[in-house]
C-alpha cells in the first residue's frame, strides 16, 4: 500500500516554469497504481502529453541517497511516436 507523505507547497519564483503553483502530494515508498514516472511511461510506450503536469511526487531512498521525482498520470499520457528510420 502506498503512502501519502506530505502535502508540499510548490513556489512560483525560483521553480521551473512547468511546476503548478498549487499544493502536491508526495508518496513513499510505493505511488498510487494510476501515476507513473516518466521512465515508467516510457516503458509502456507512452509519455506524458505536451503541457502535461506533474500530478504527484514520488521520494525514493536508496542507501544514502534520497530521489525526489514526478509522478504523471495514465490516463493523461499518449504514446510514443515512433520516427521511421531511413535506409
Amino acid at each position: 500500500m502506498f503512502q501519502r507523505l506530505v502535502l508540499a507547497r510548490v513556489s512560483a519564483g525560483g521553480g521551473a516554469a512547468h511546476v503548478p503553483k498549487e499544493n502536491i502530494a508526495t508518496y513513499h515508498p510505493t505511488h498510487p497504481p494510476d501515476l507513473a514516472t516518466s521512465d515508467g511511461l516510457k516503458q509502456e510506450g507512452l509519455h506524458p502529453a505536451e503541457n502535461q503536469r506533474v500530478a504527484a511526487l514520488f521520494r525514493l531512498r536508496t542507501g544514502n541517497r534520497e530521489l525526489l521525482t514526478g509522478l504523471f498520470r495514465r490516463s493523461d499520457a499518449v504514446p510514443v511516436q515512433v520516427k521511421a528510420q531511413l535506409a
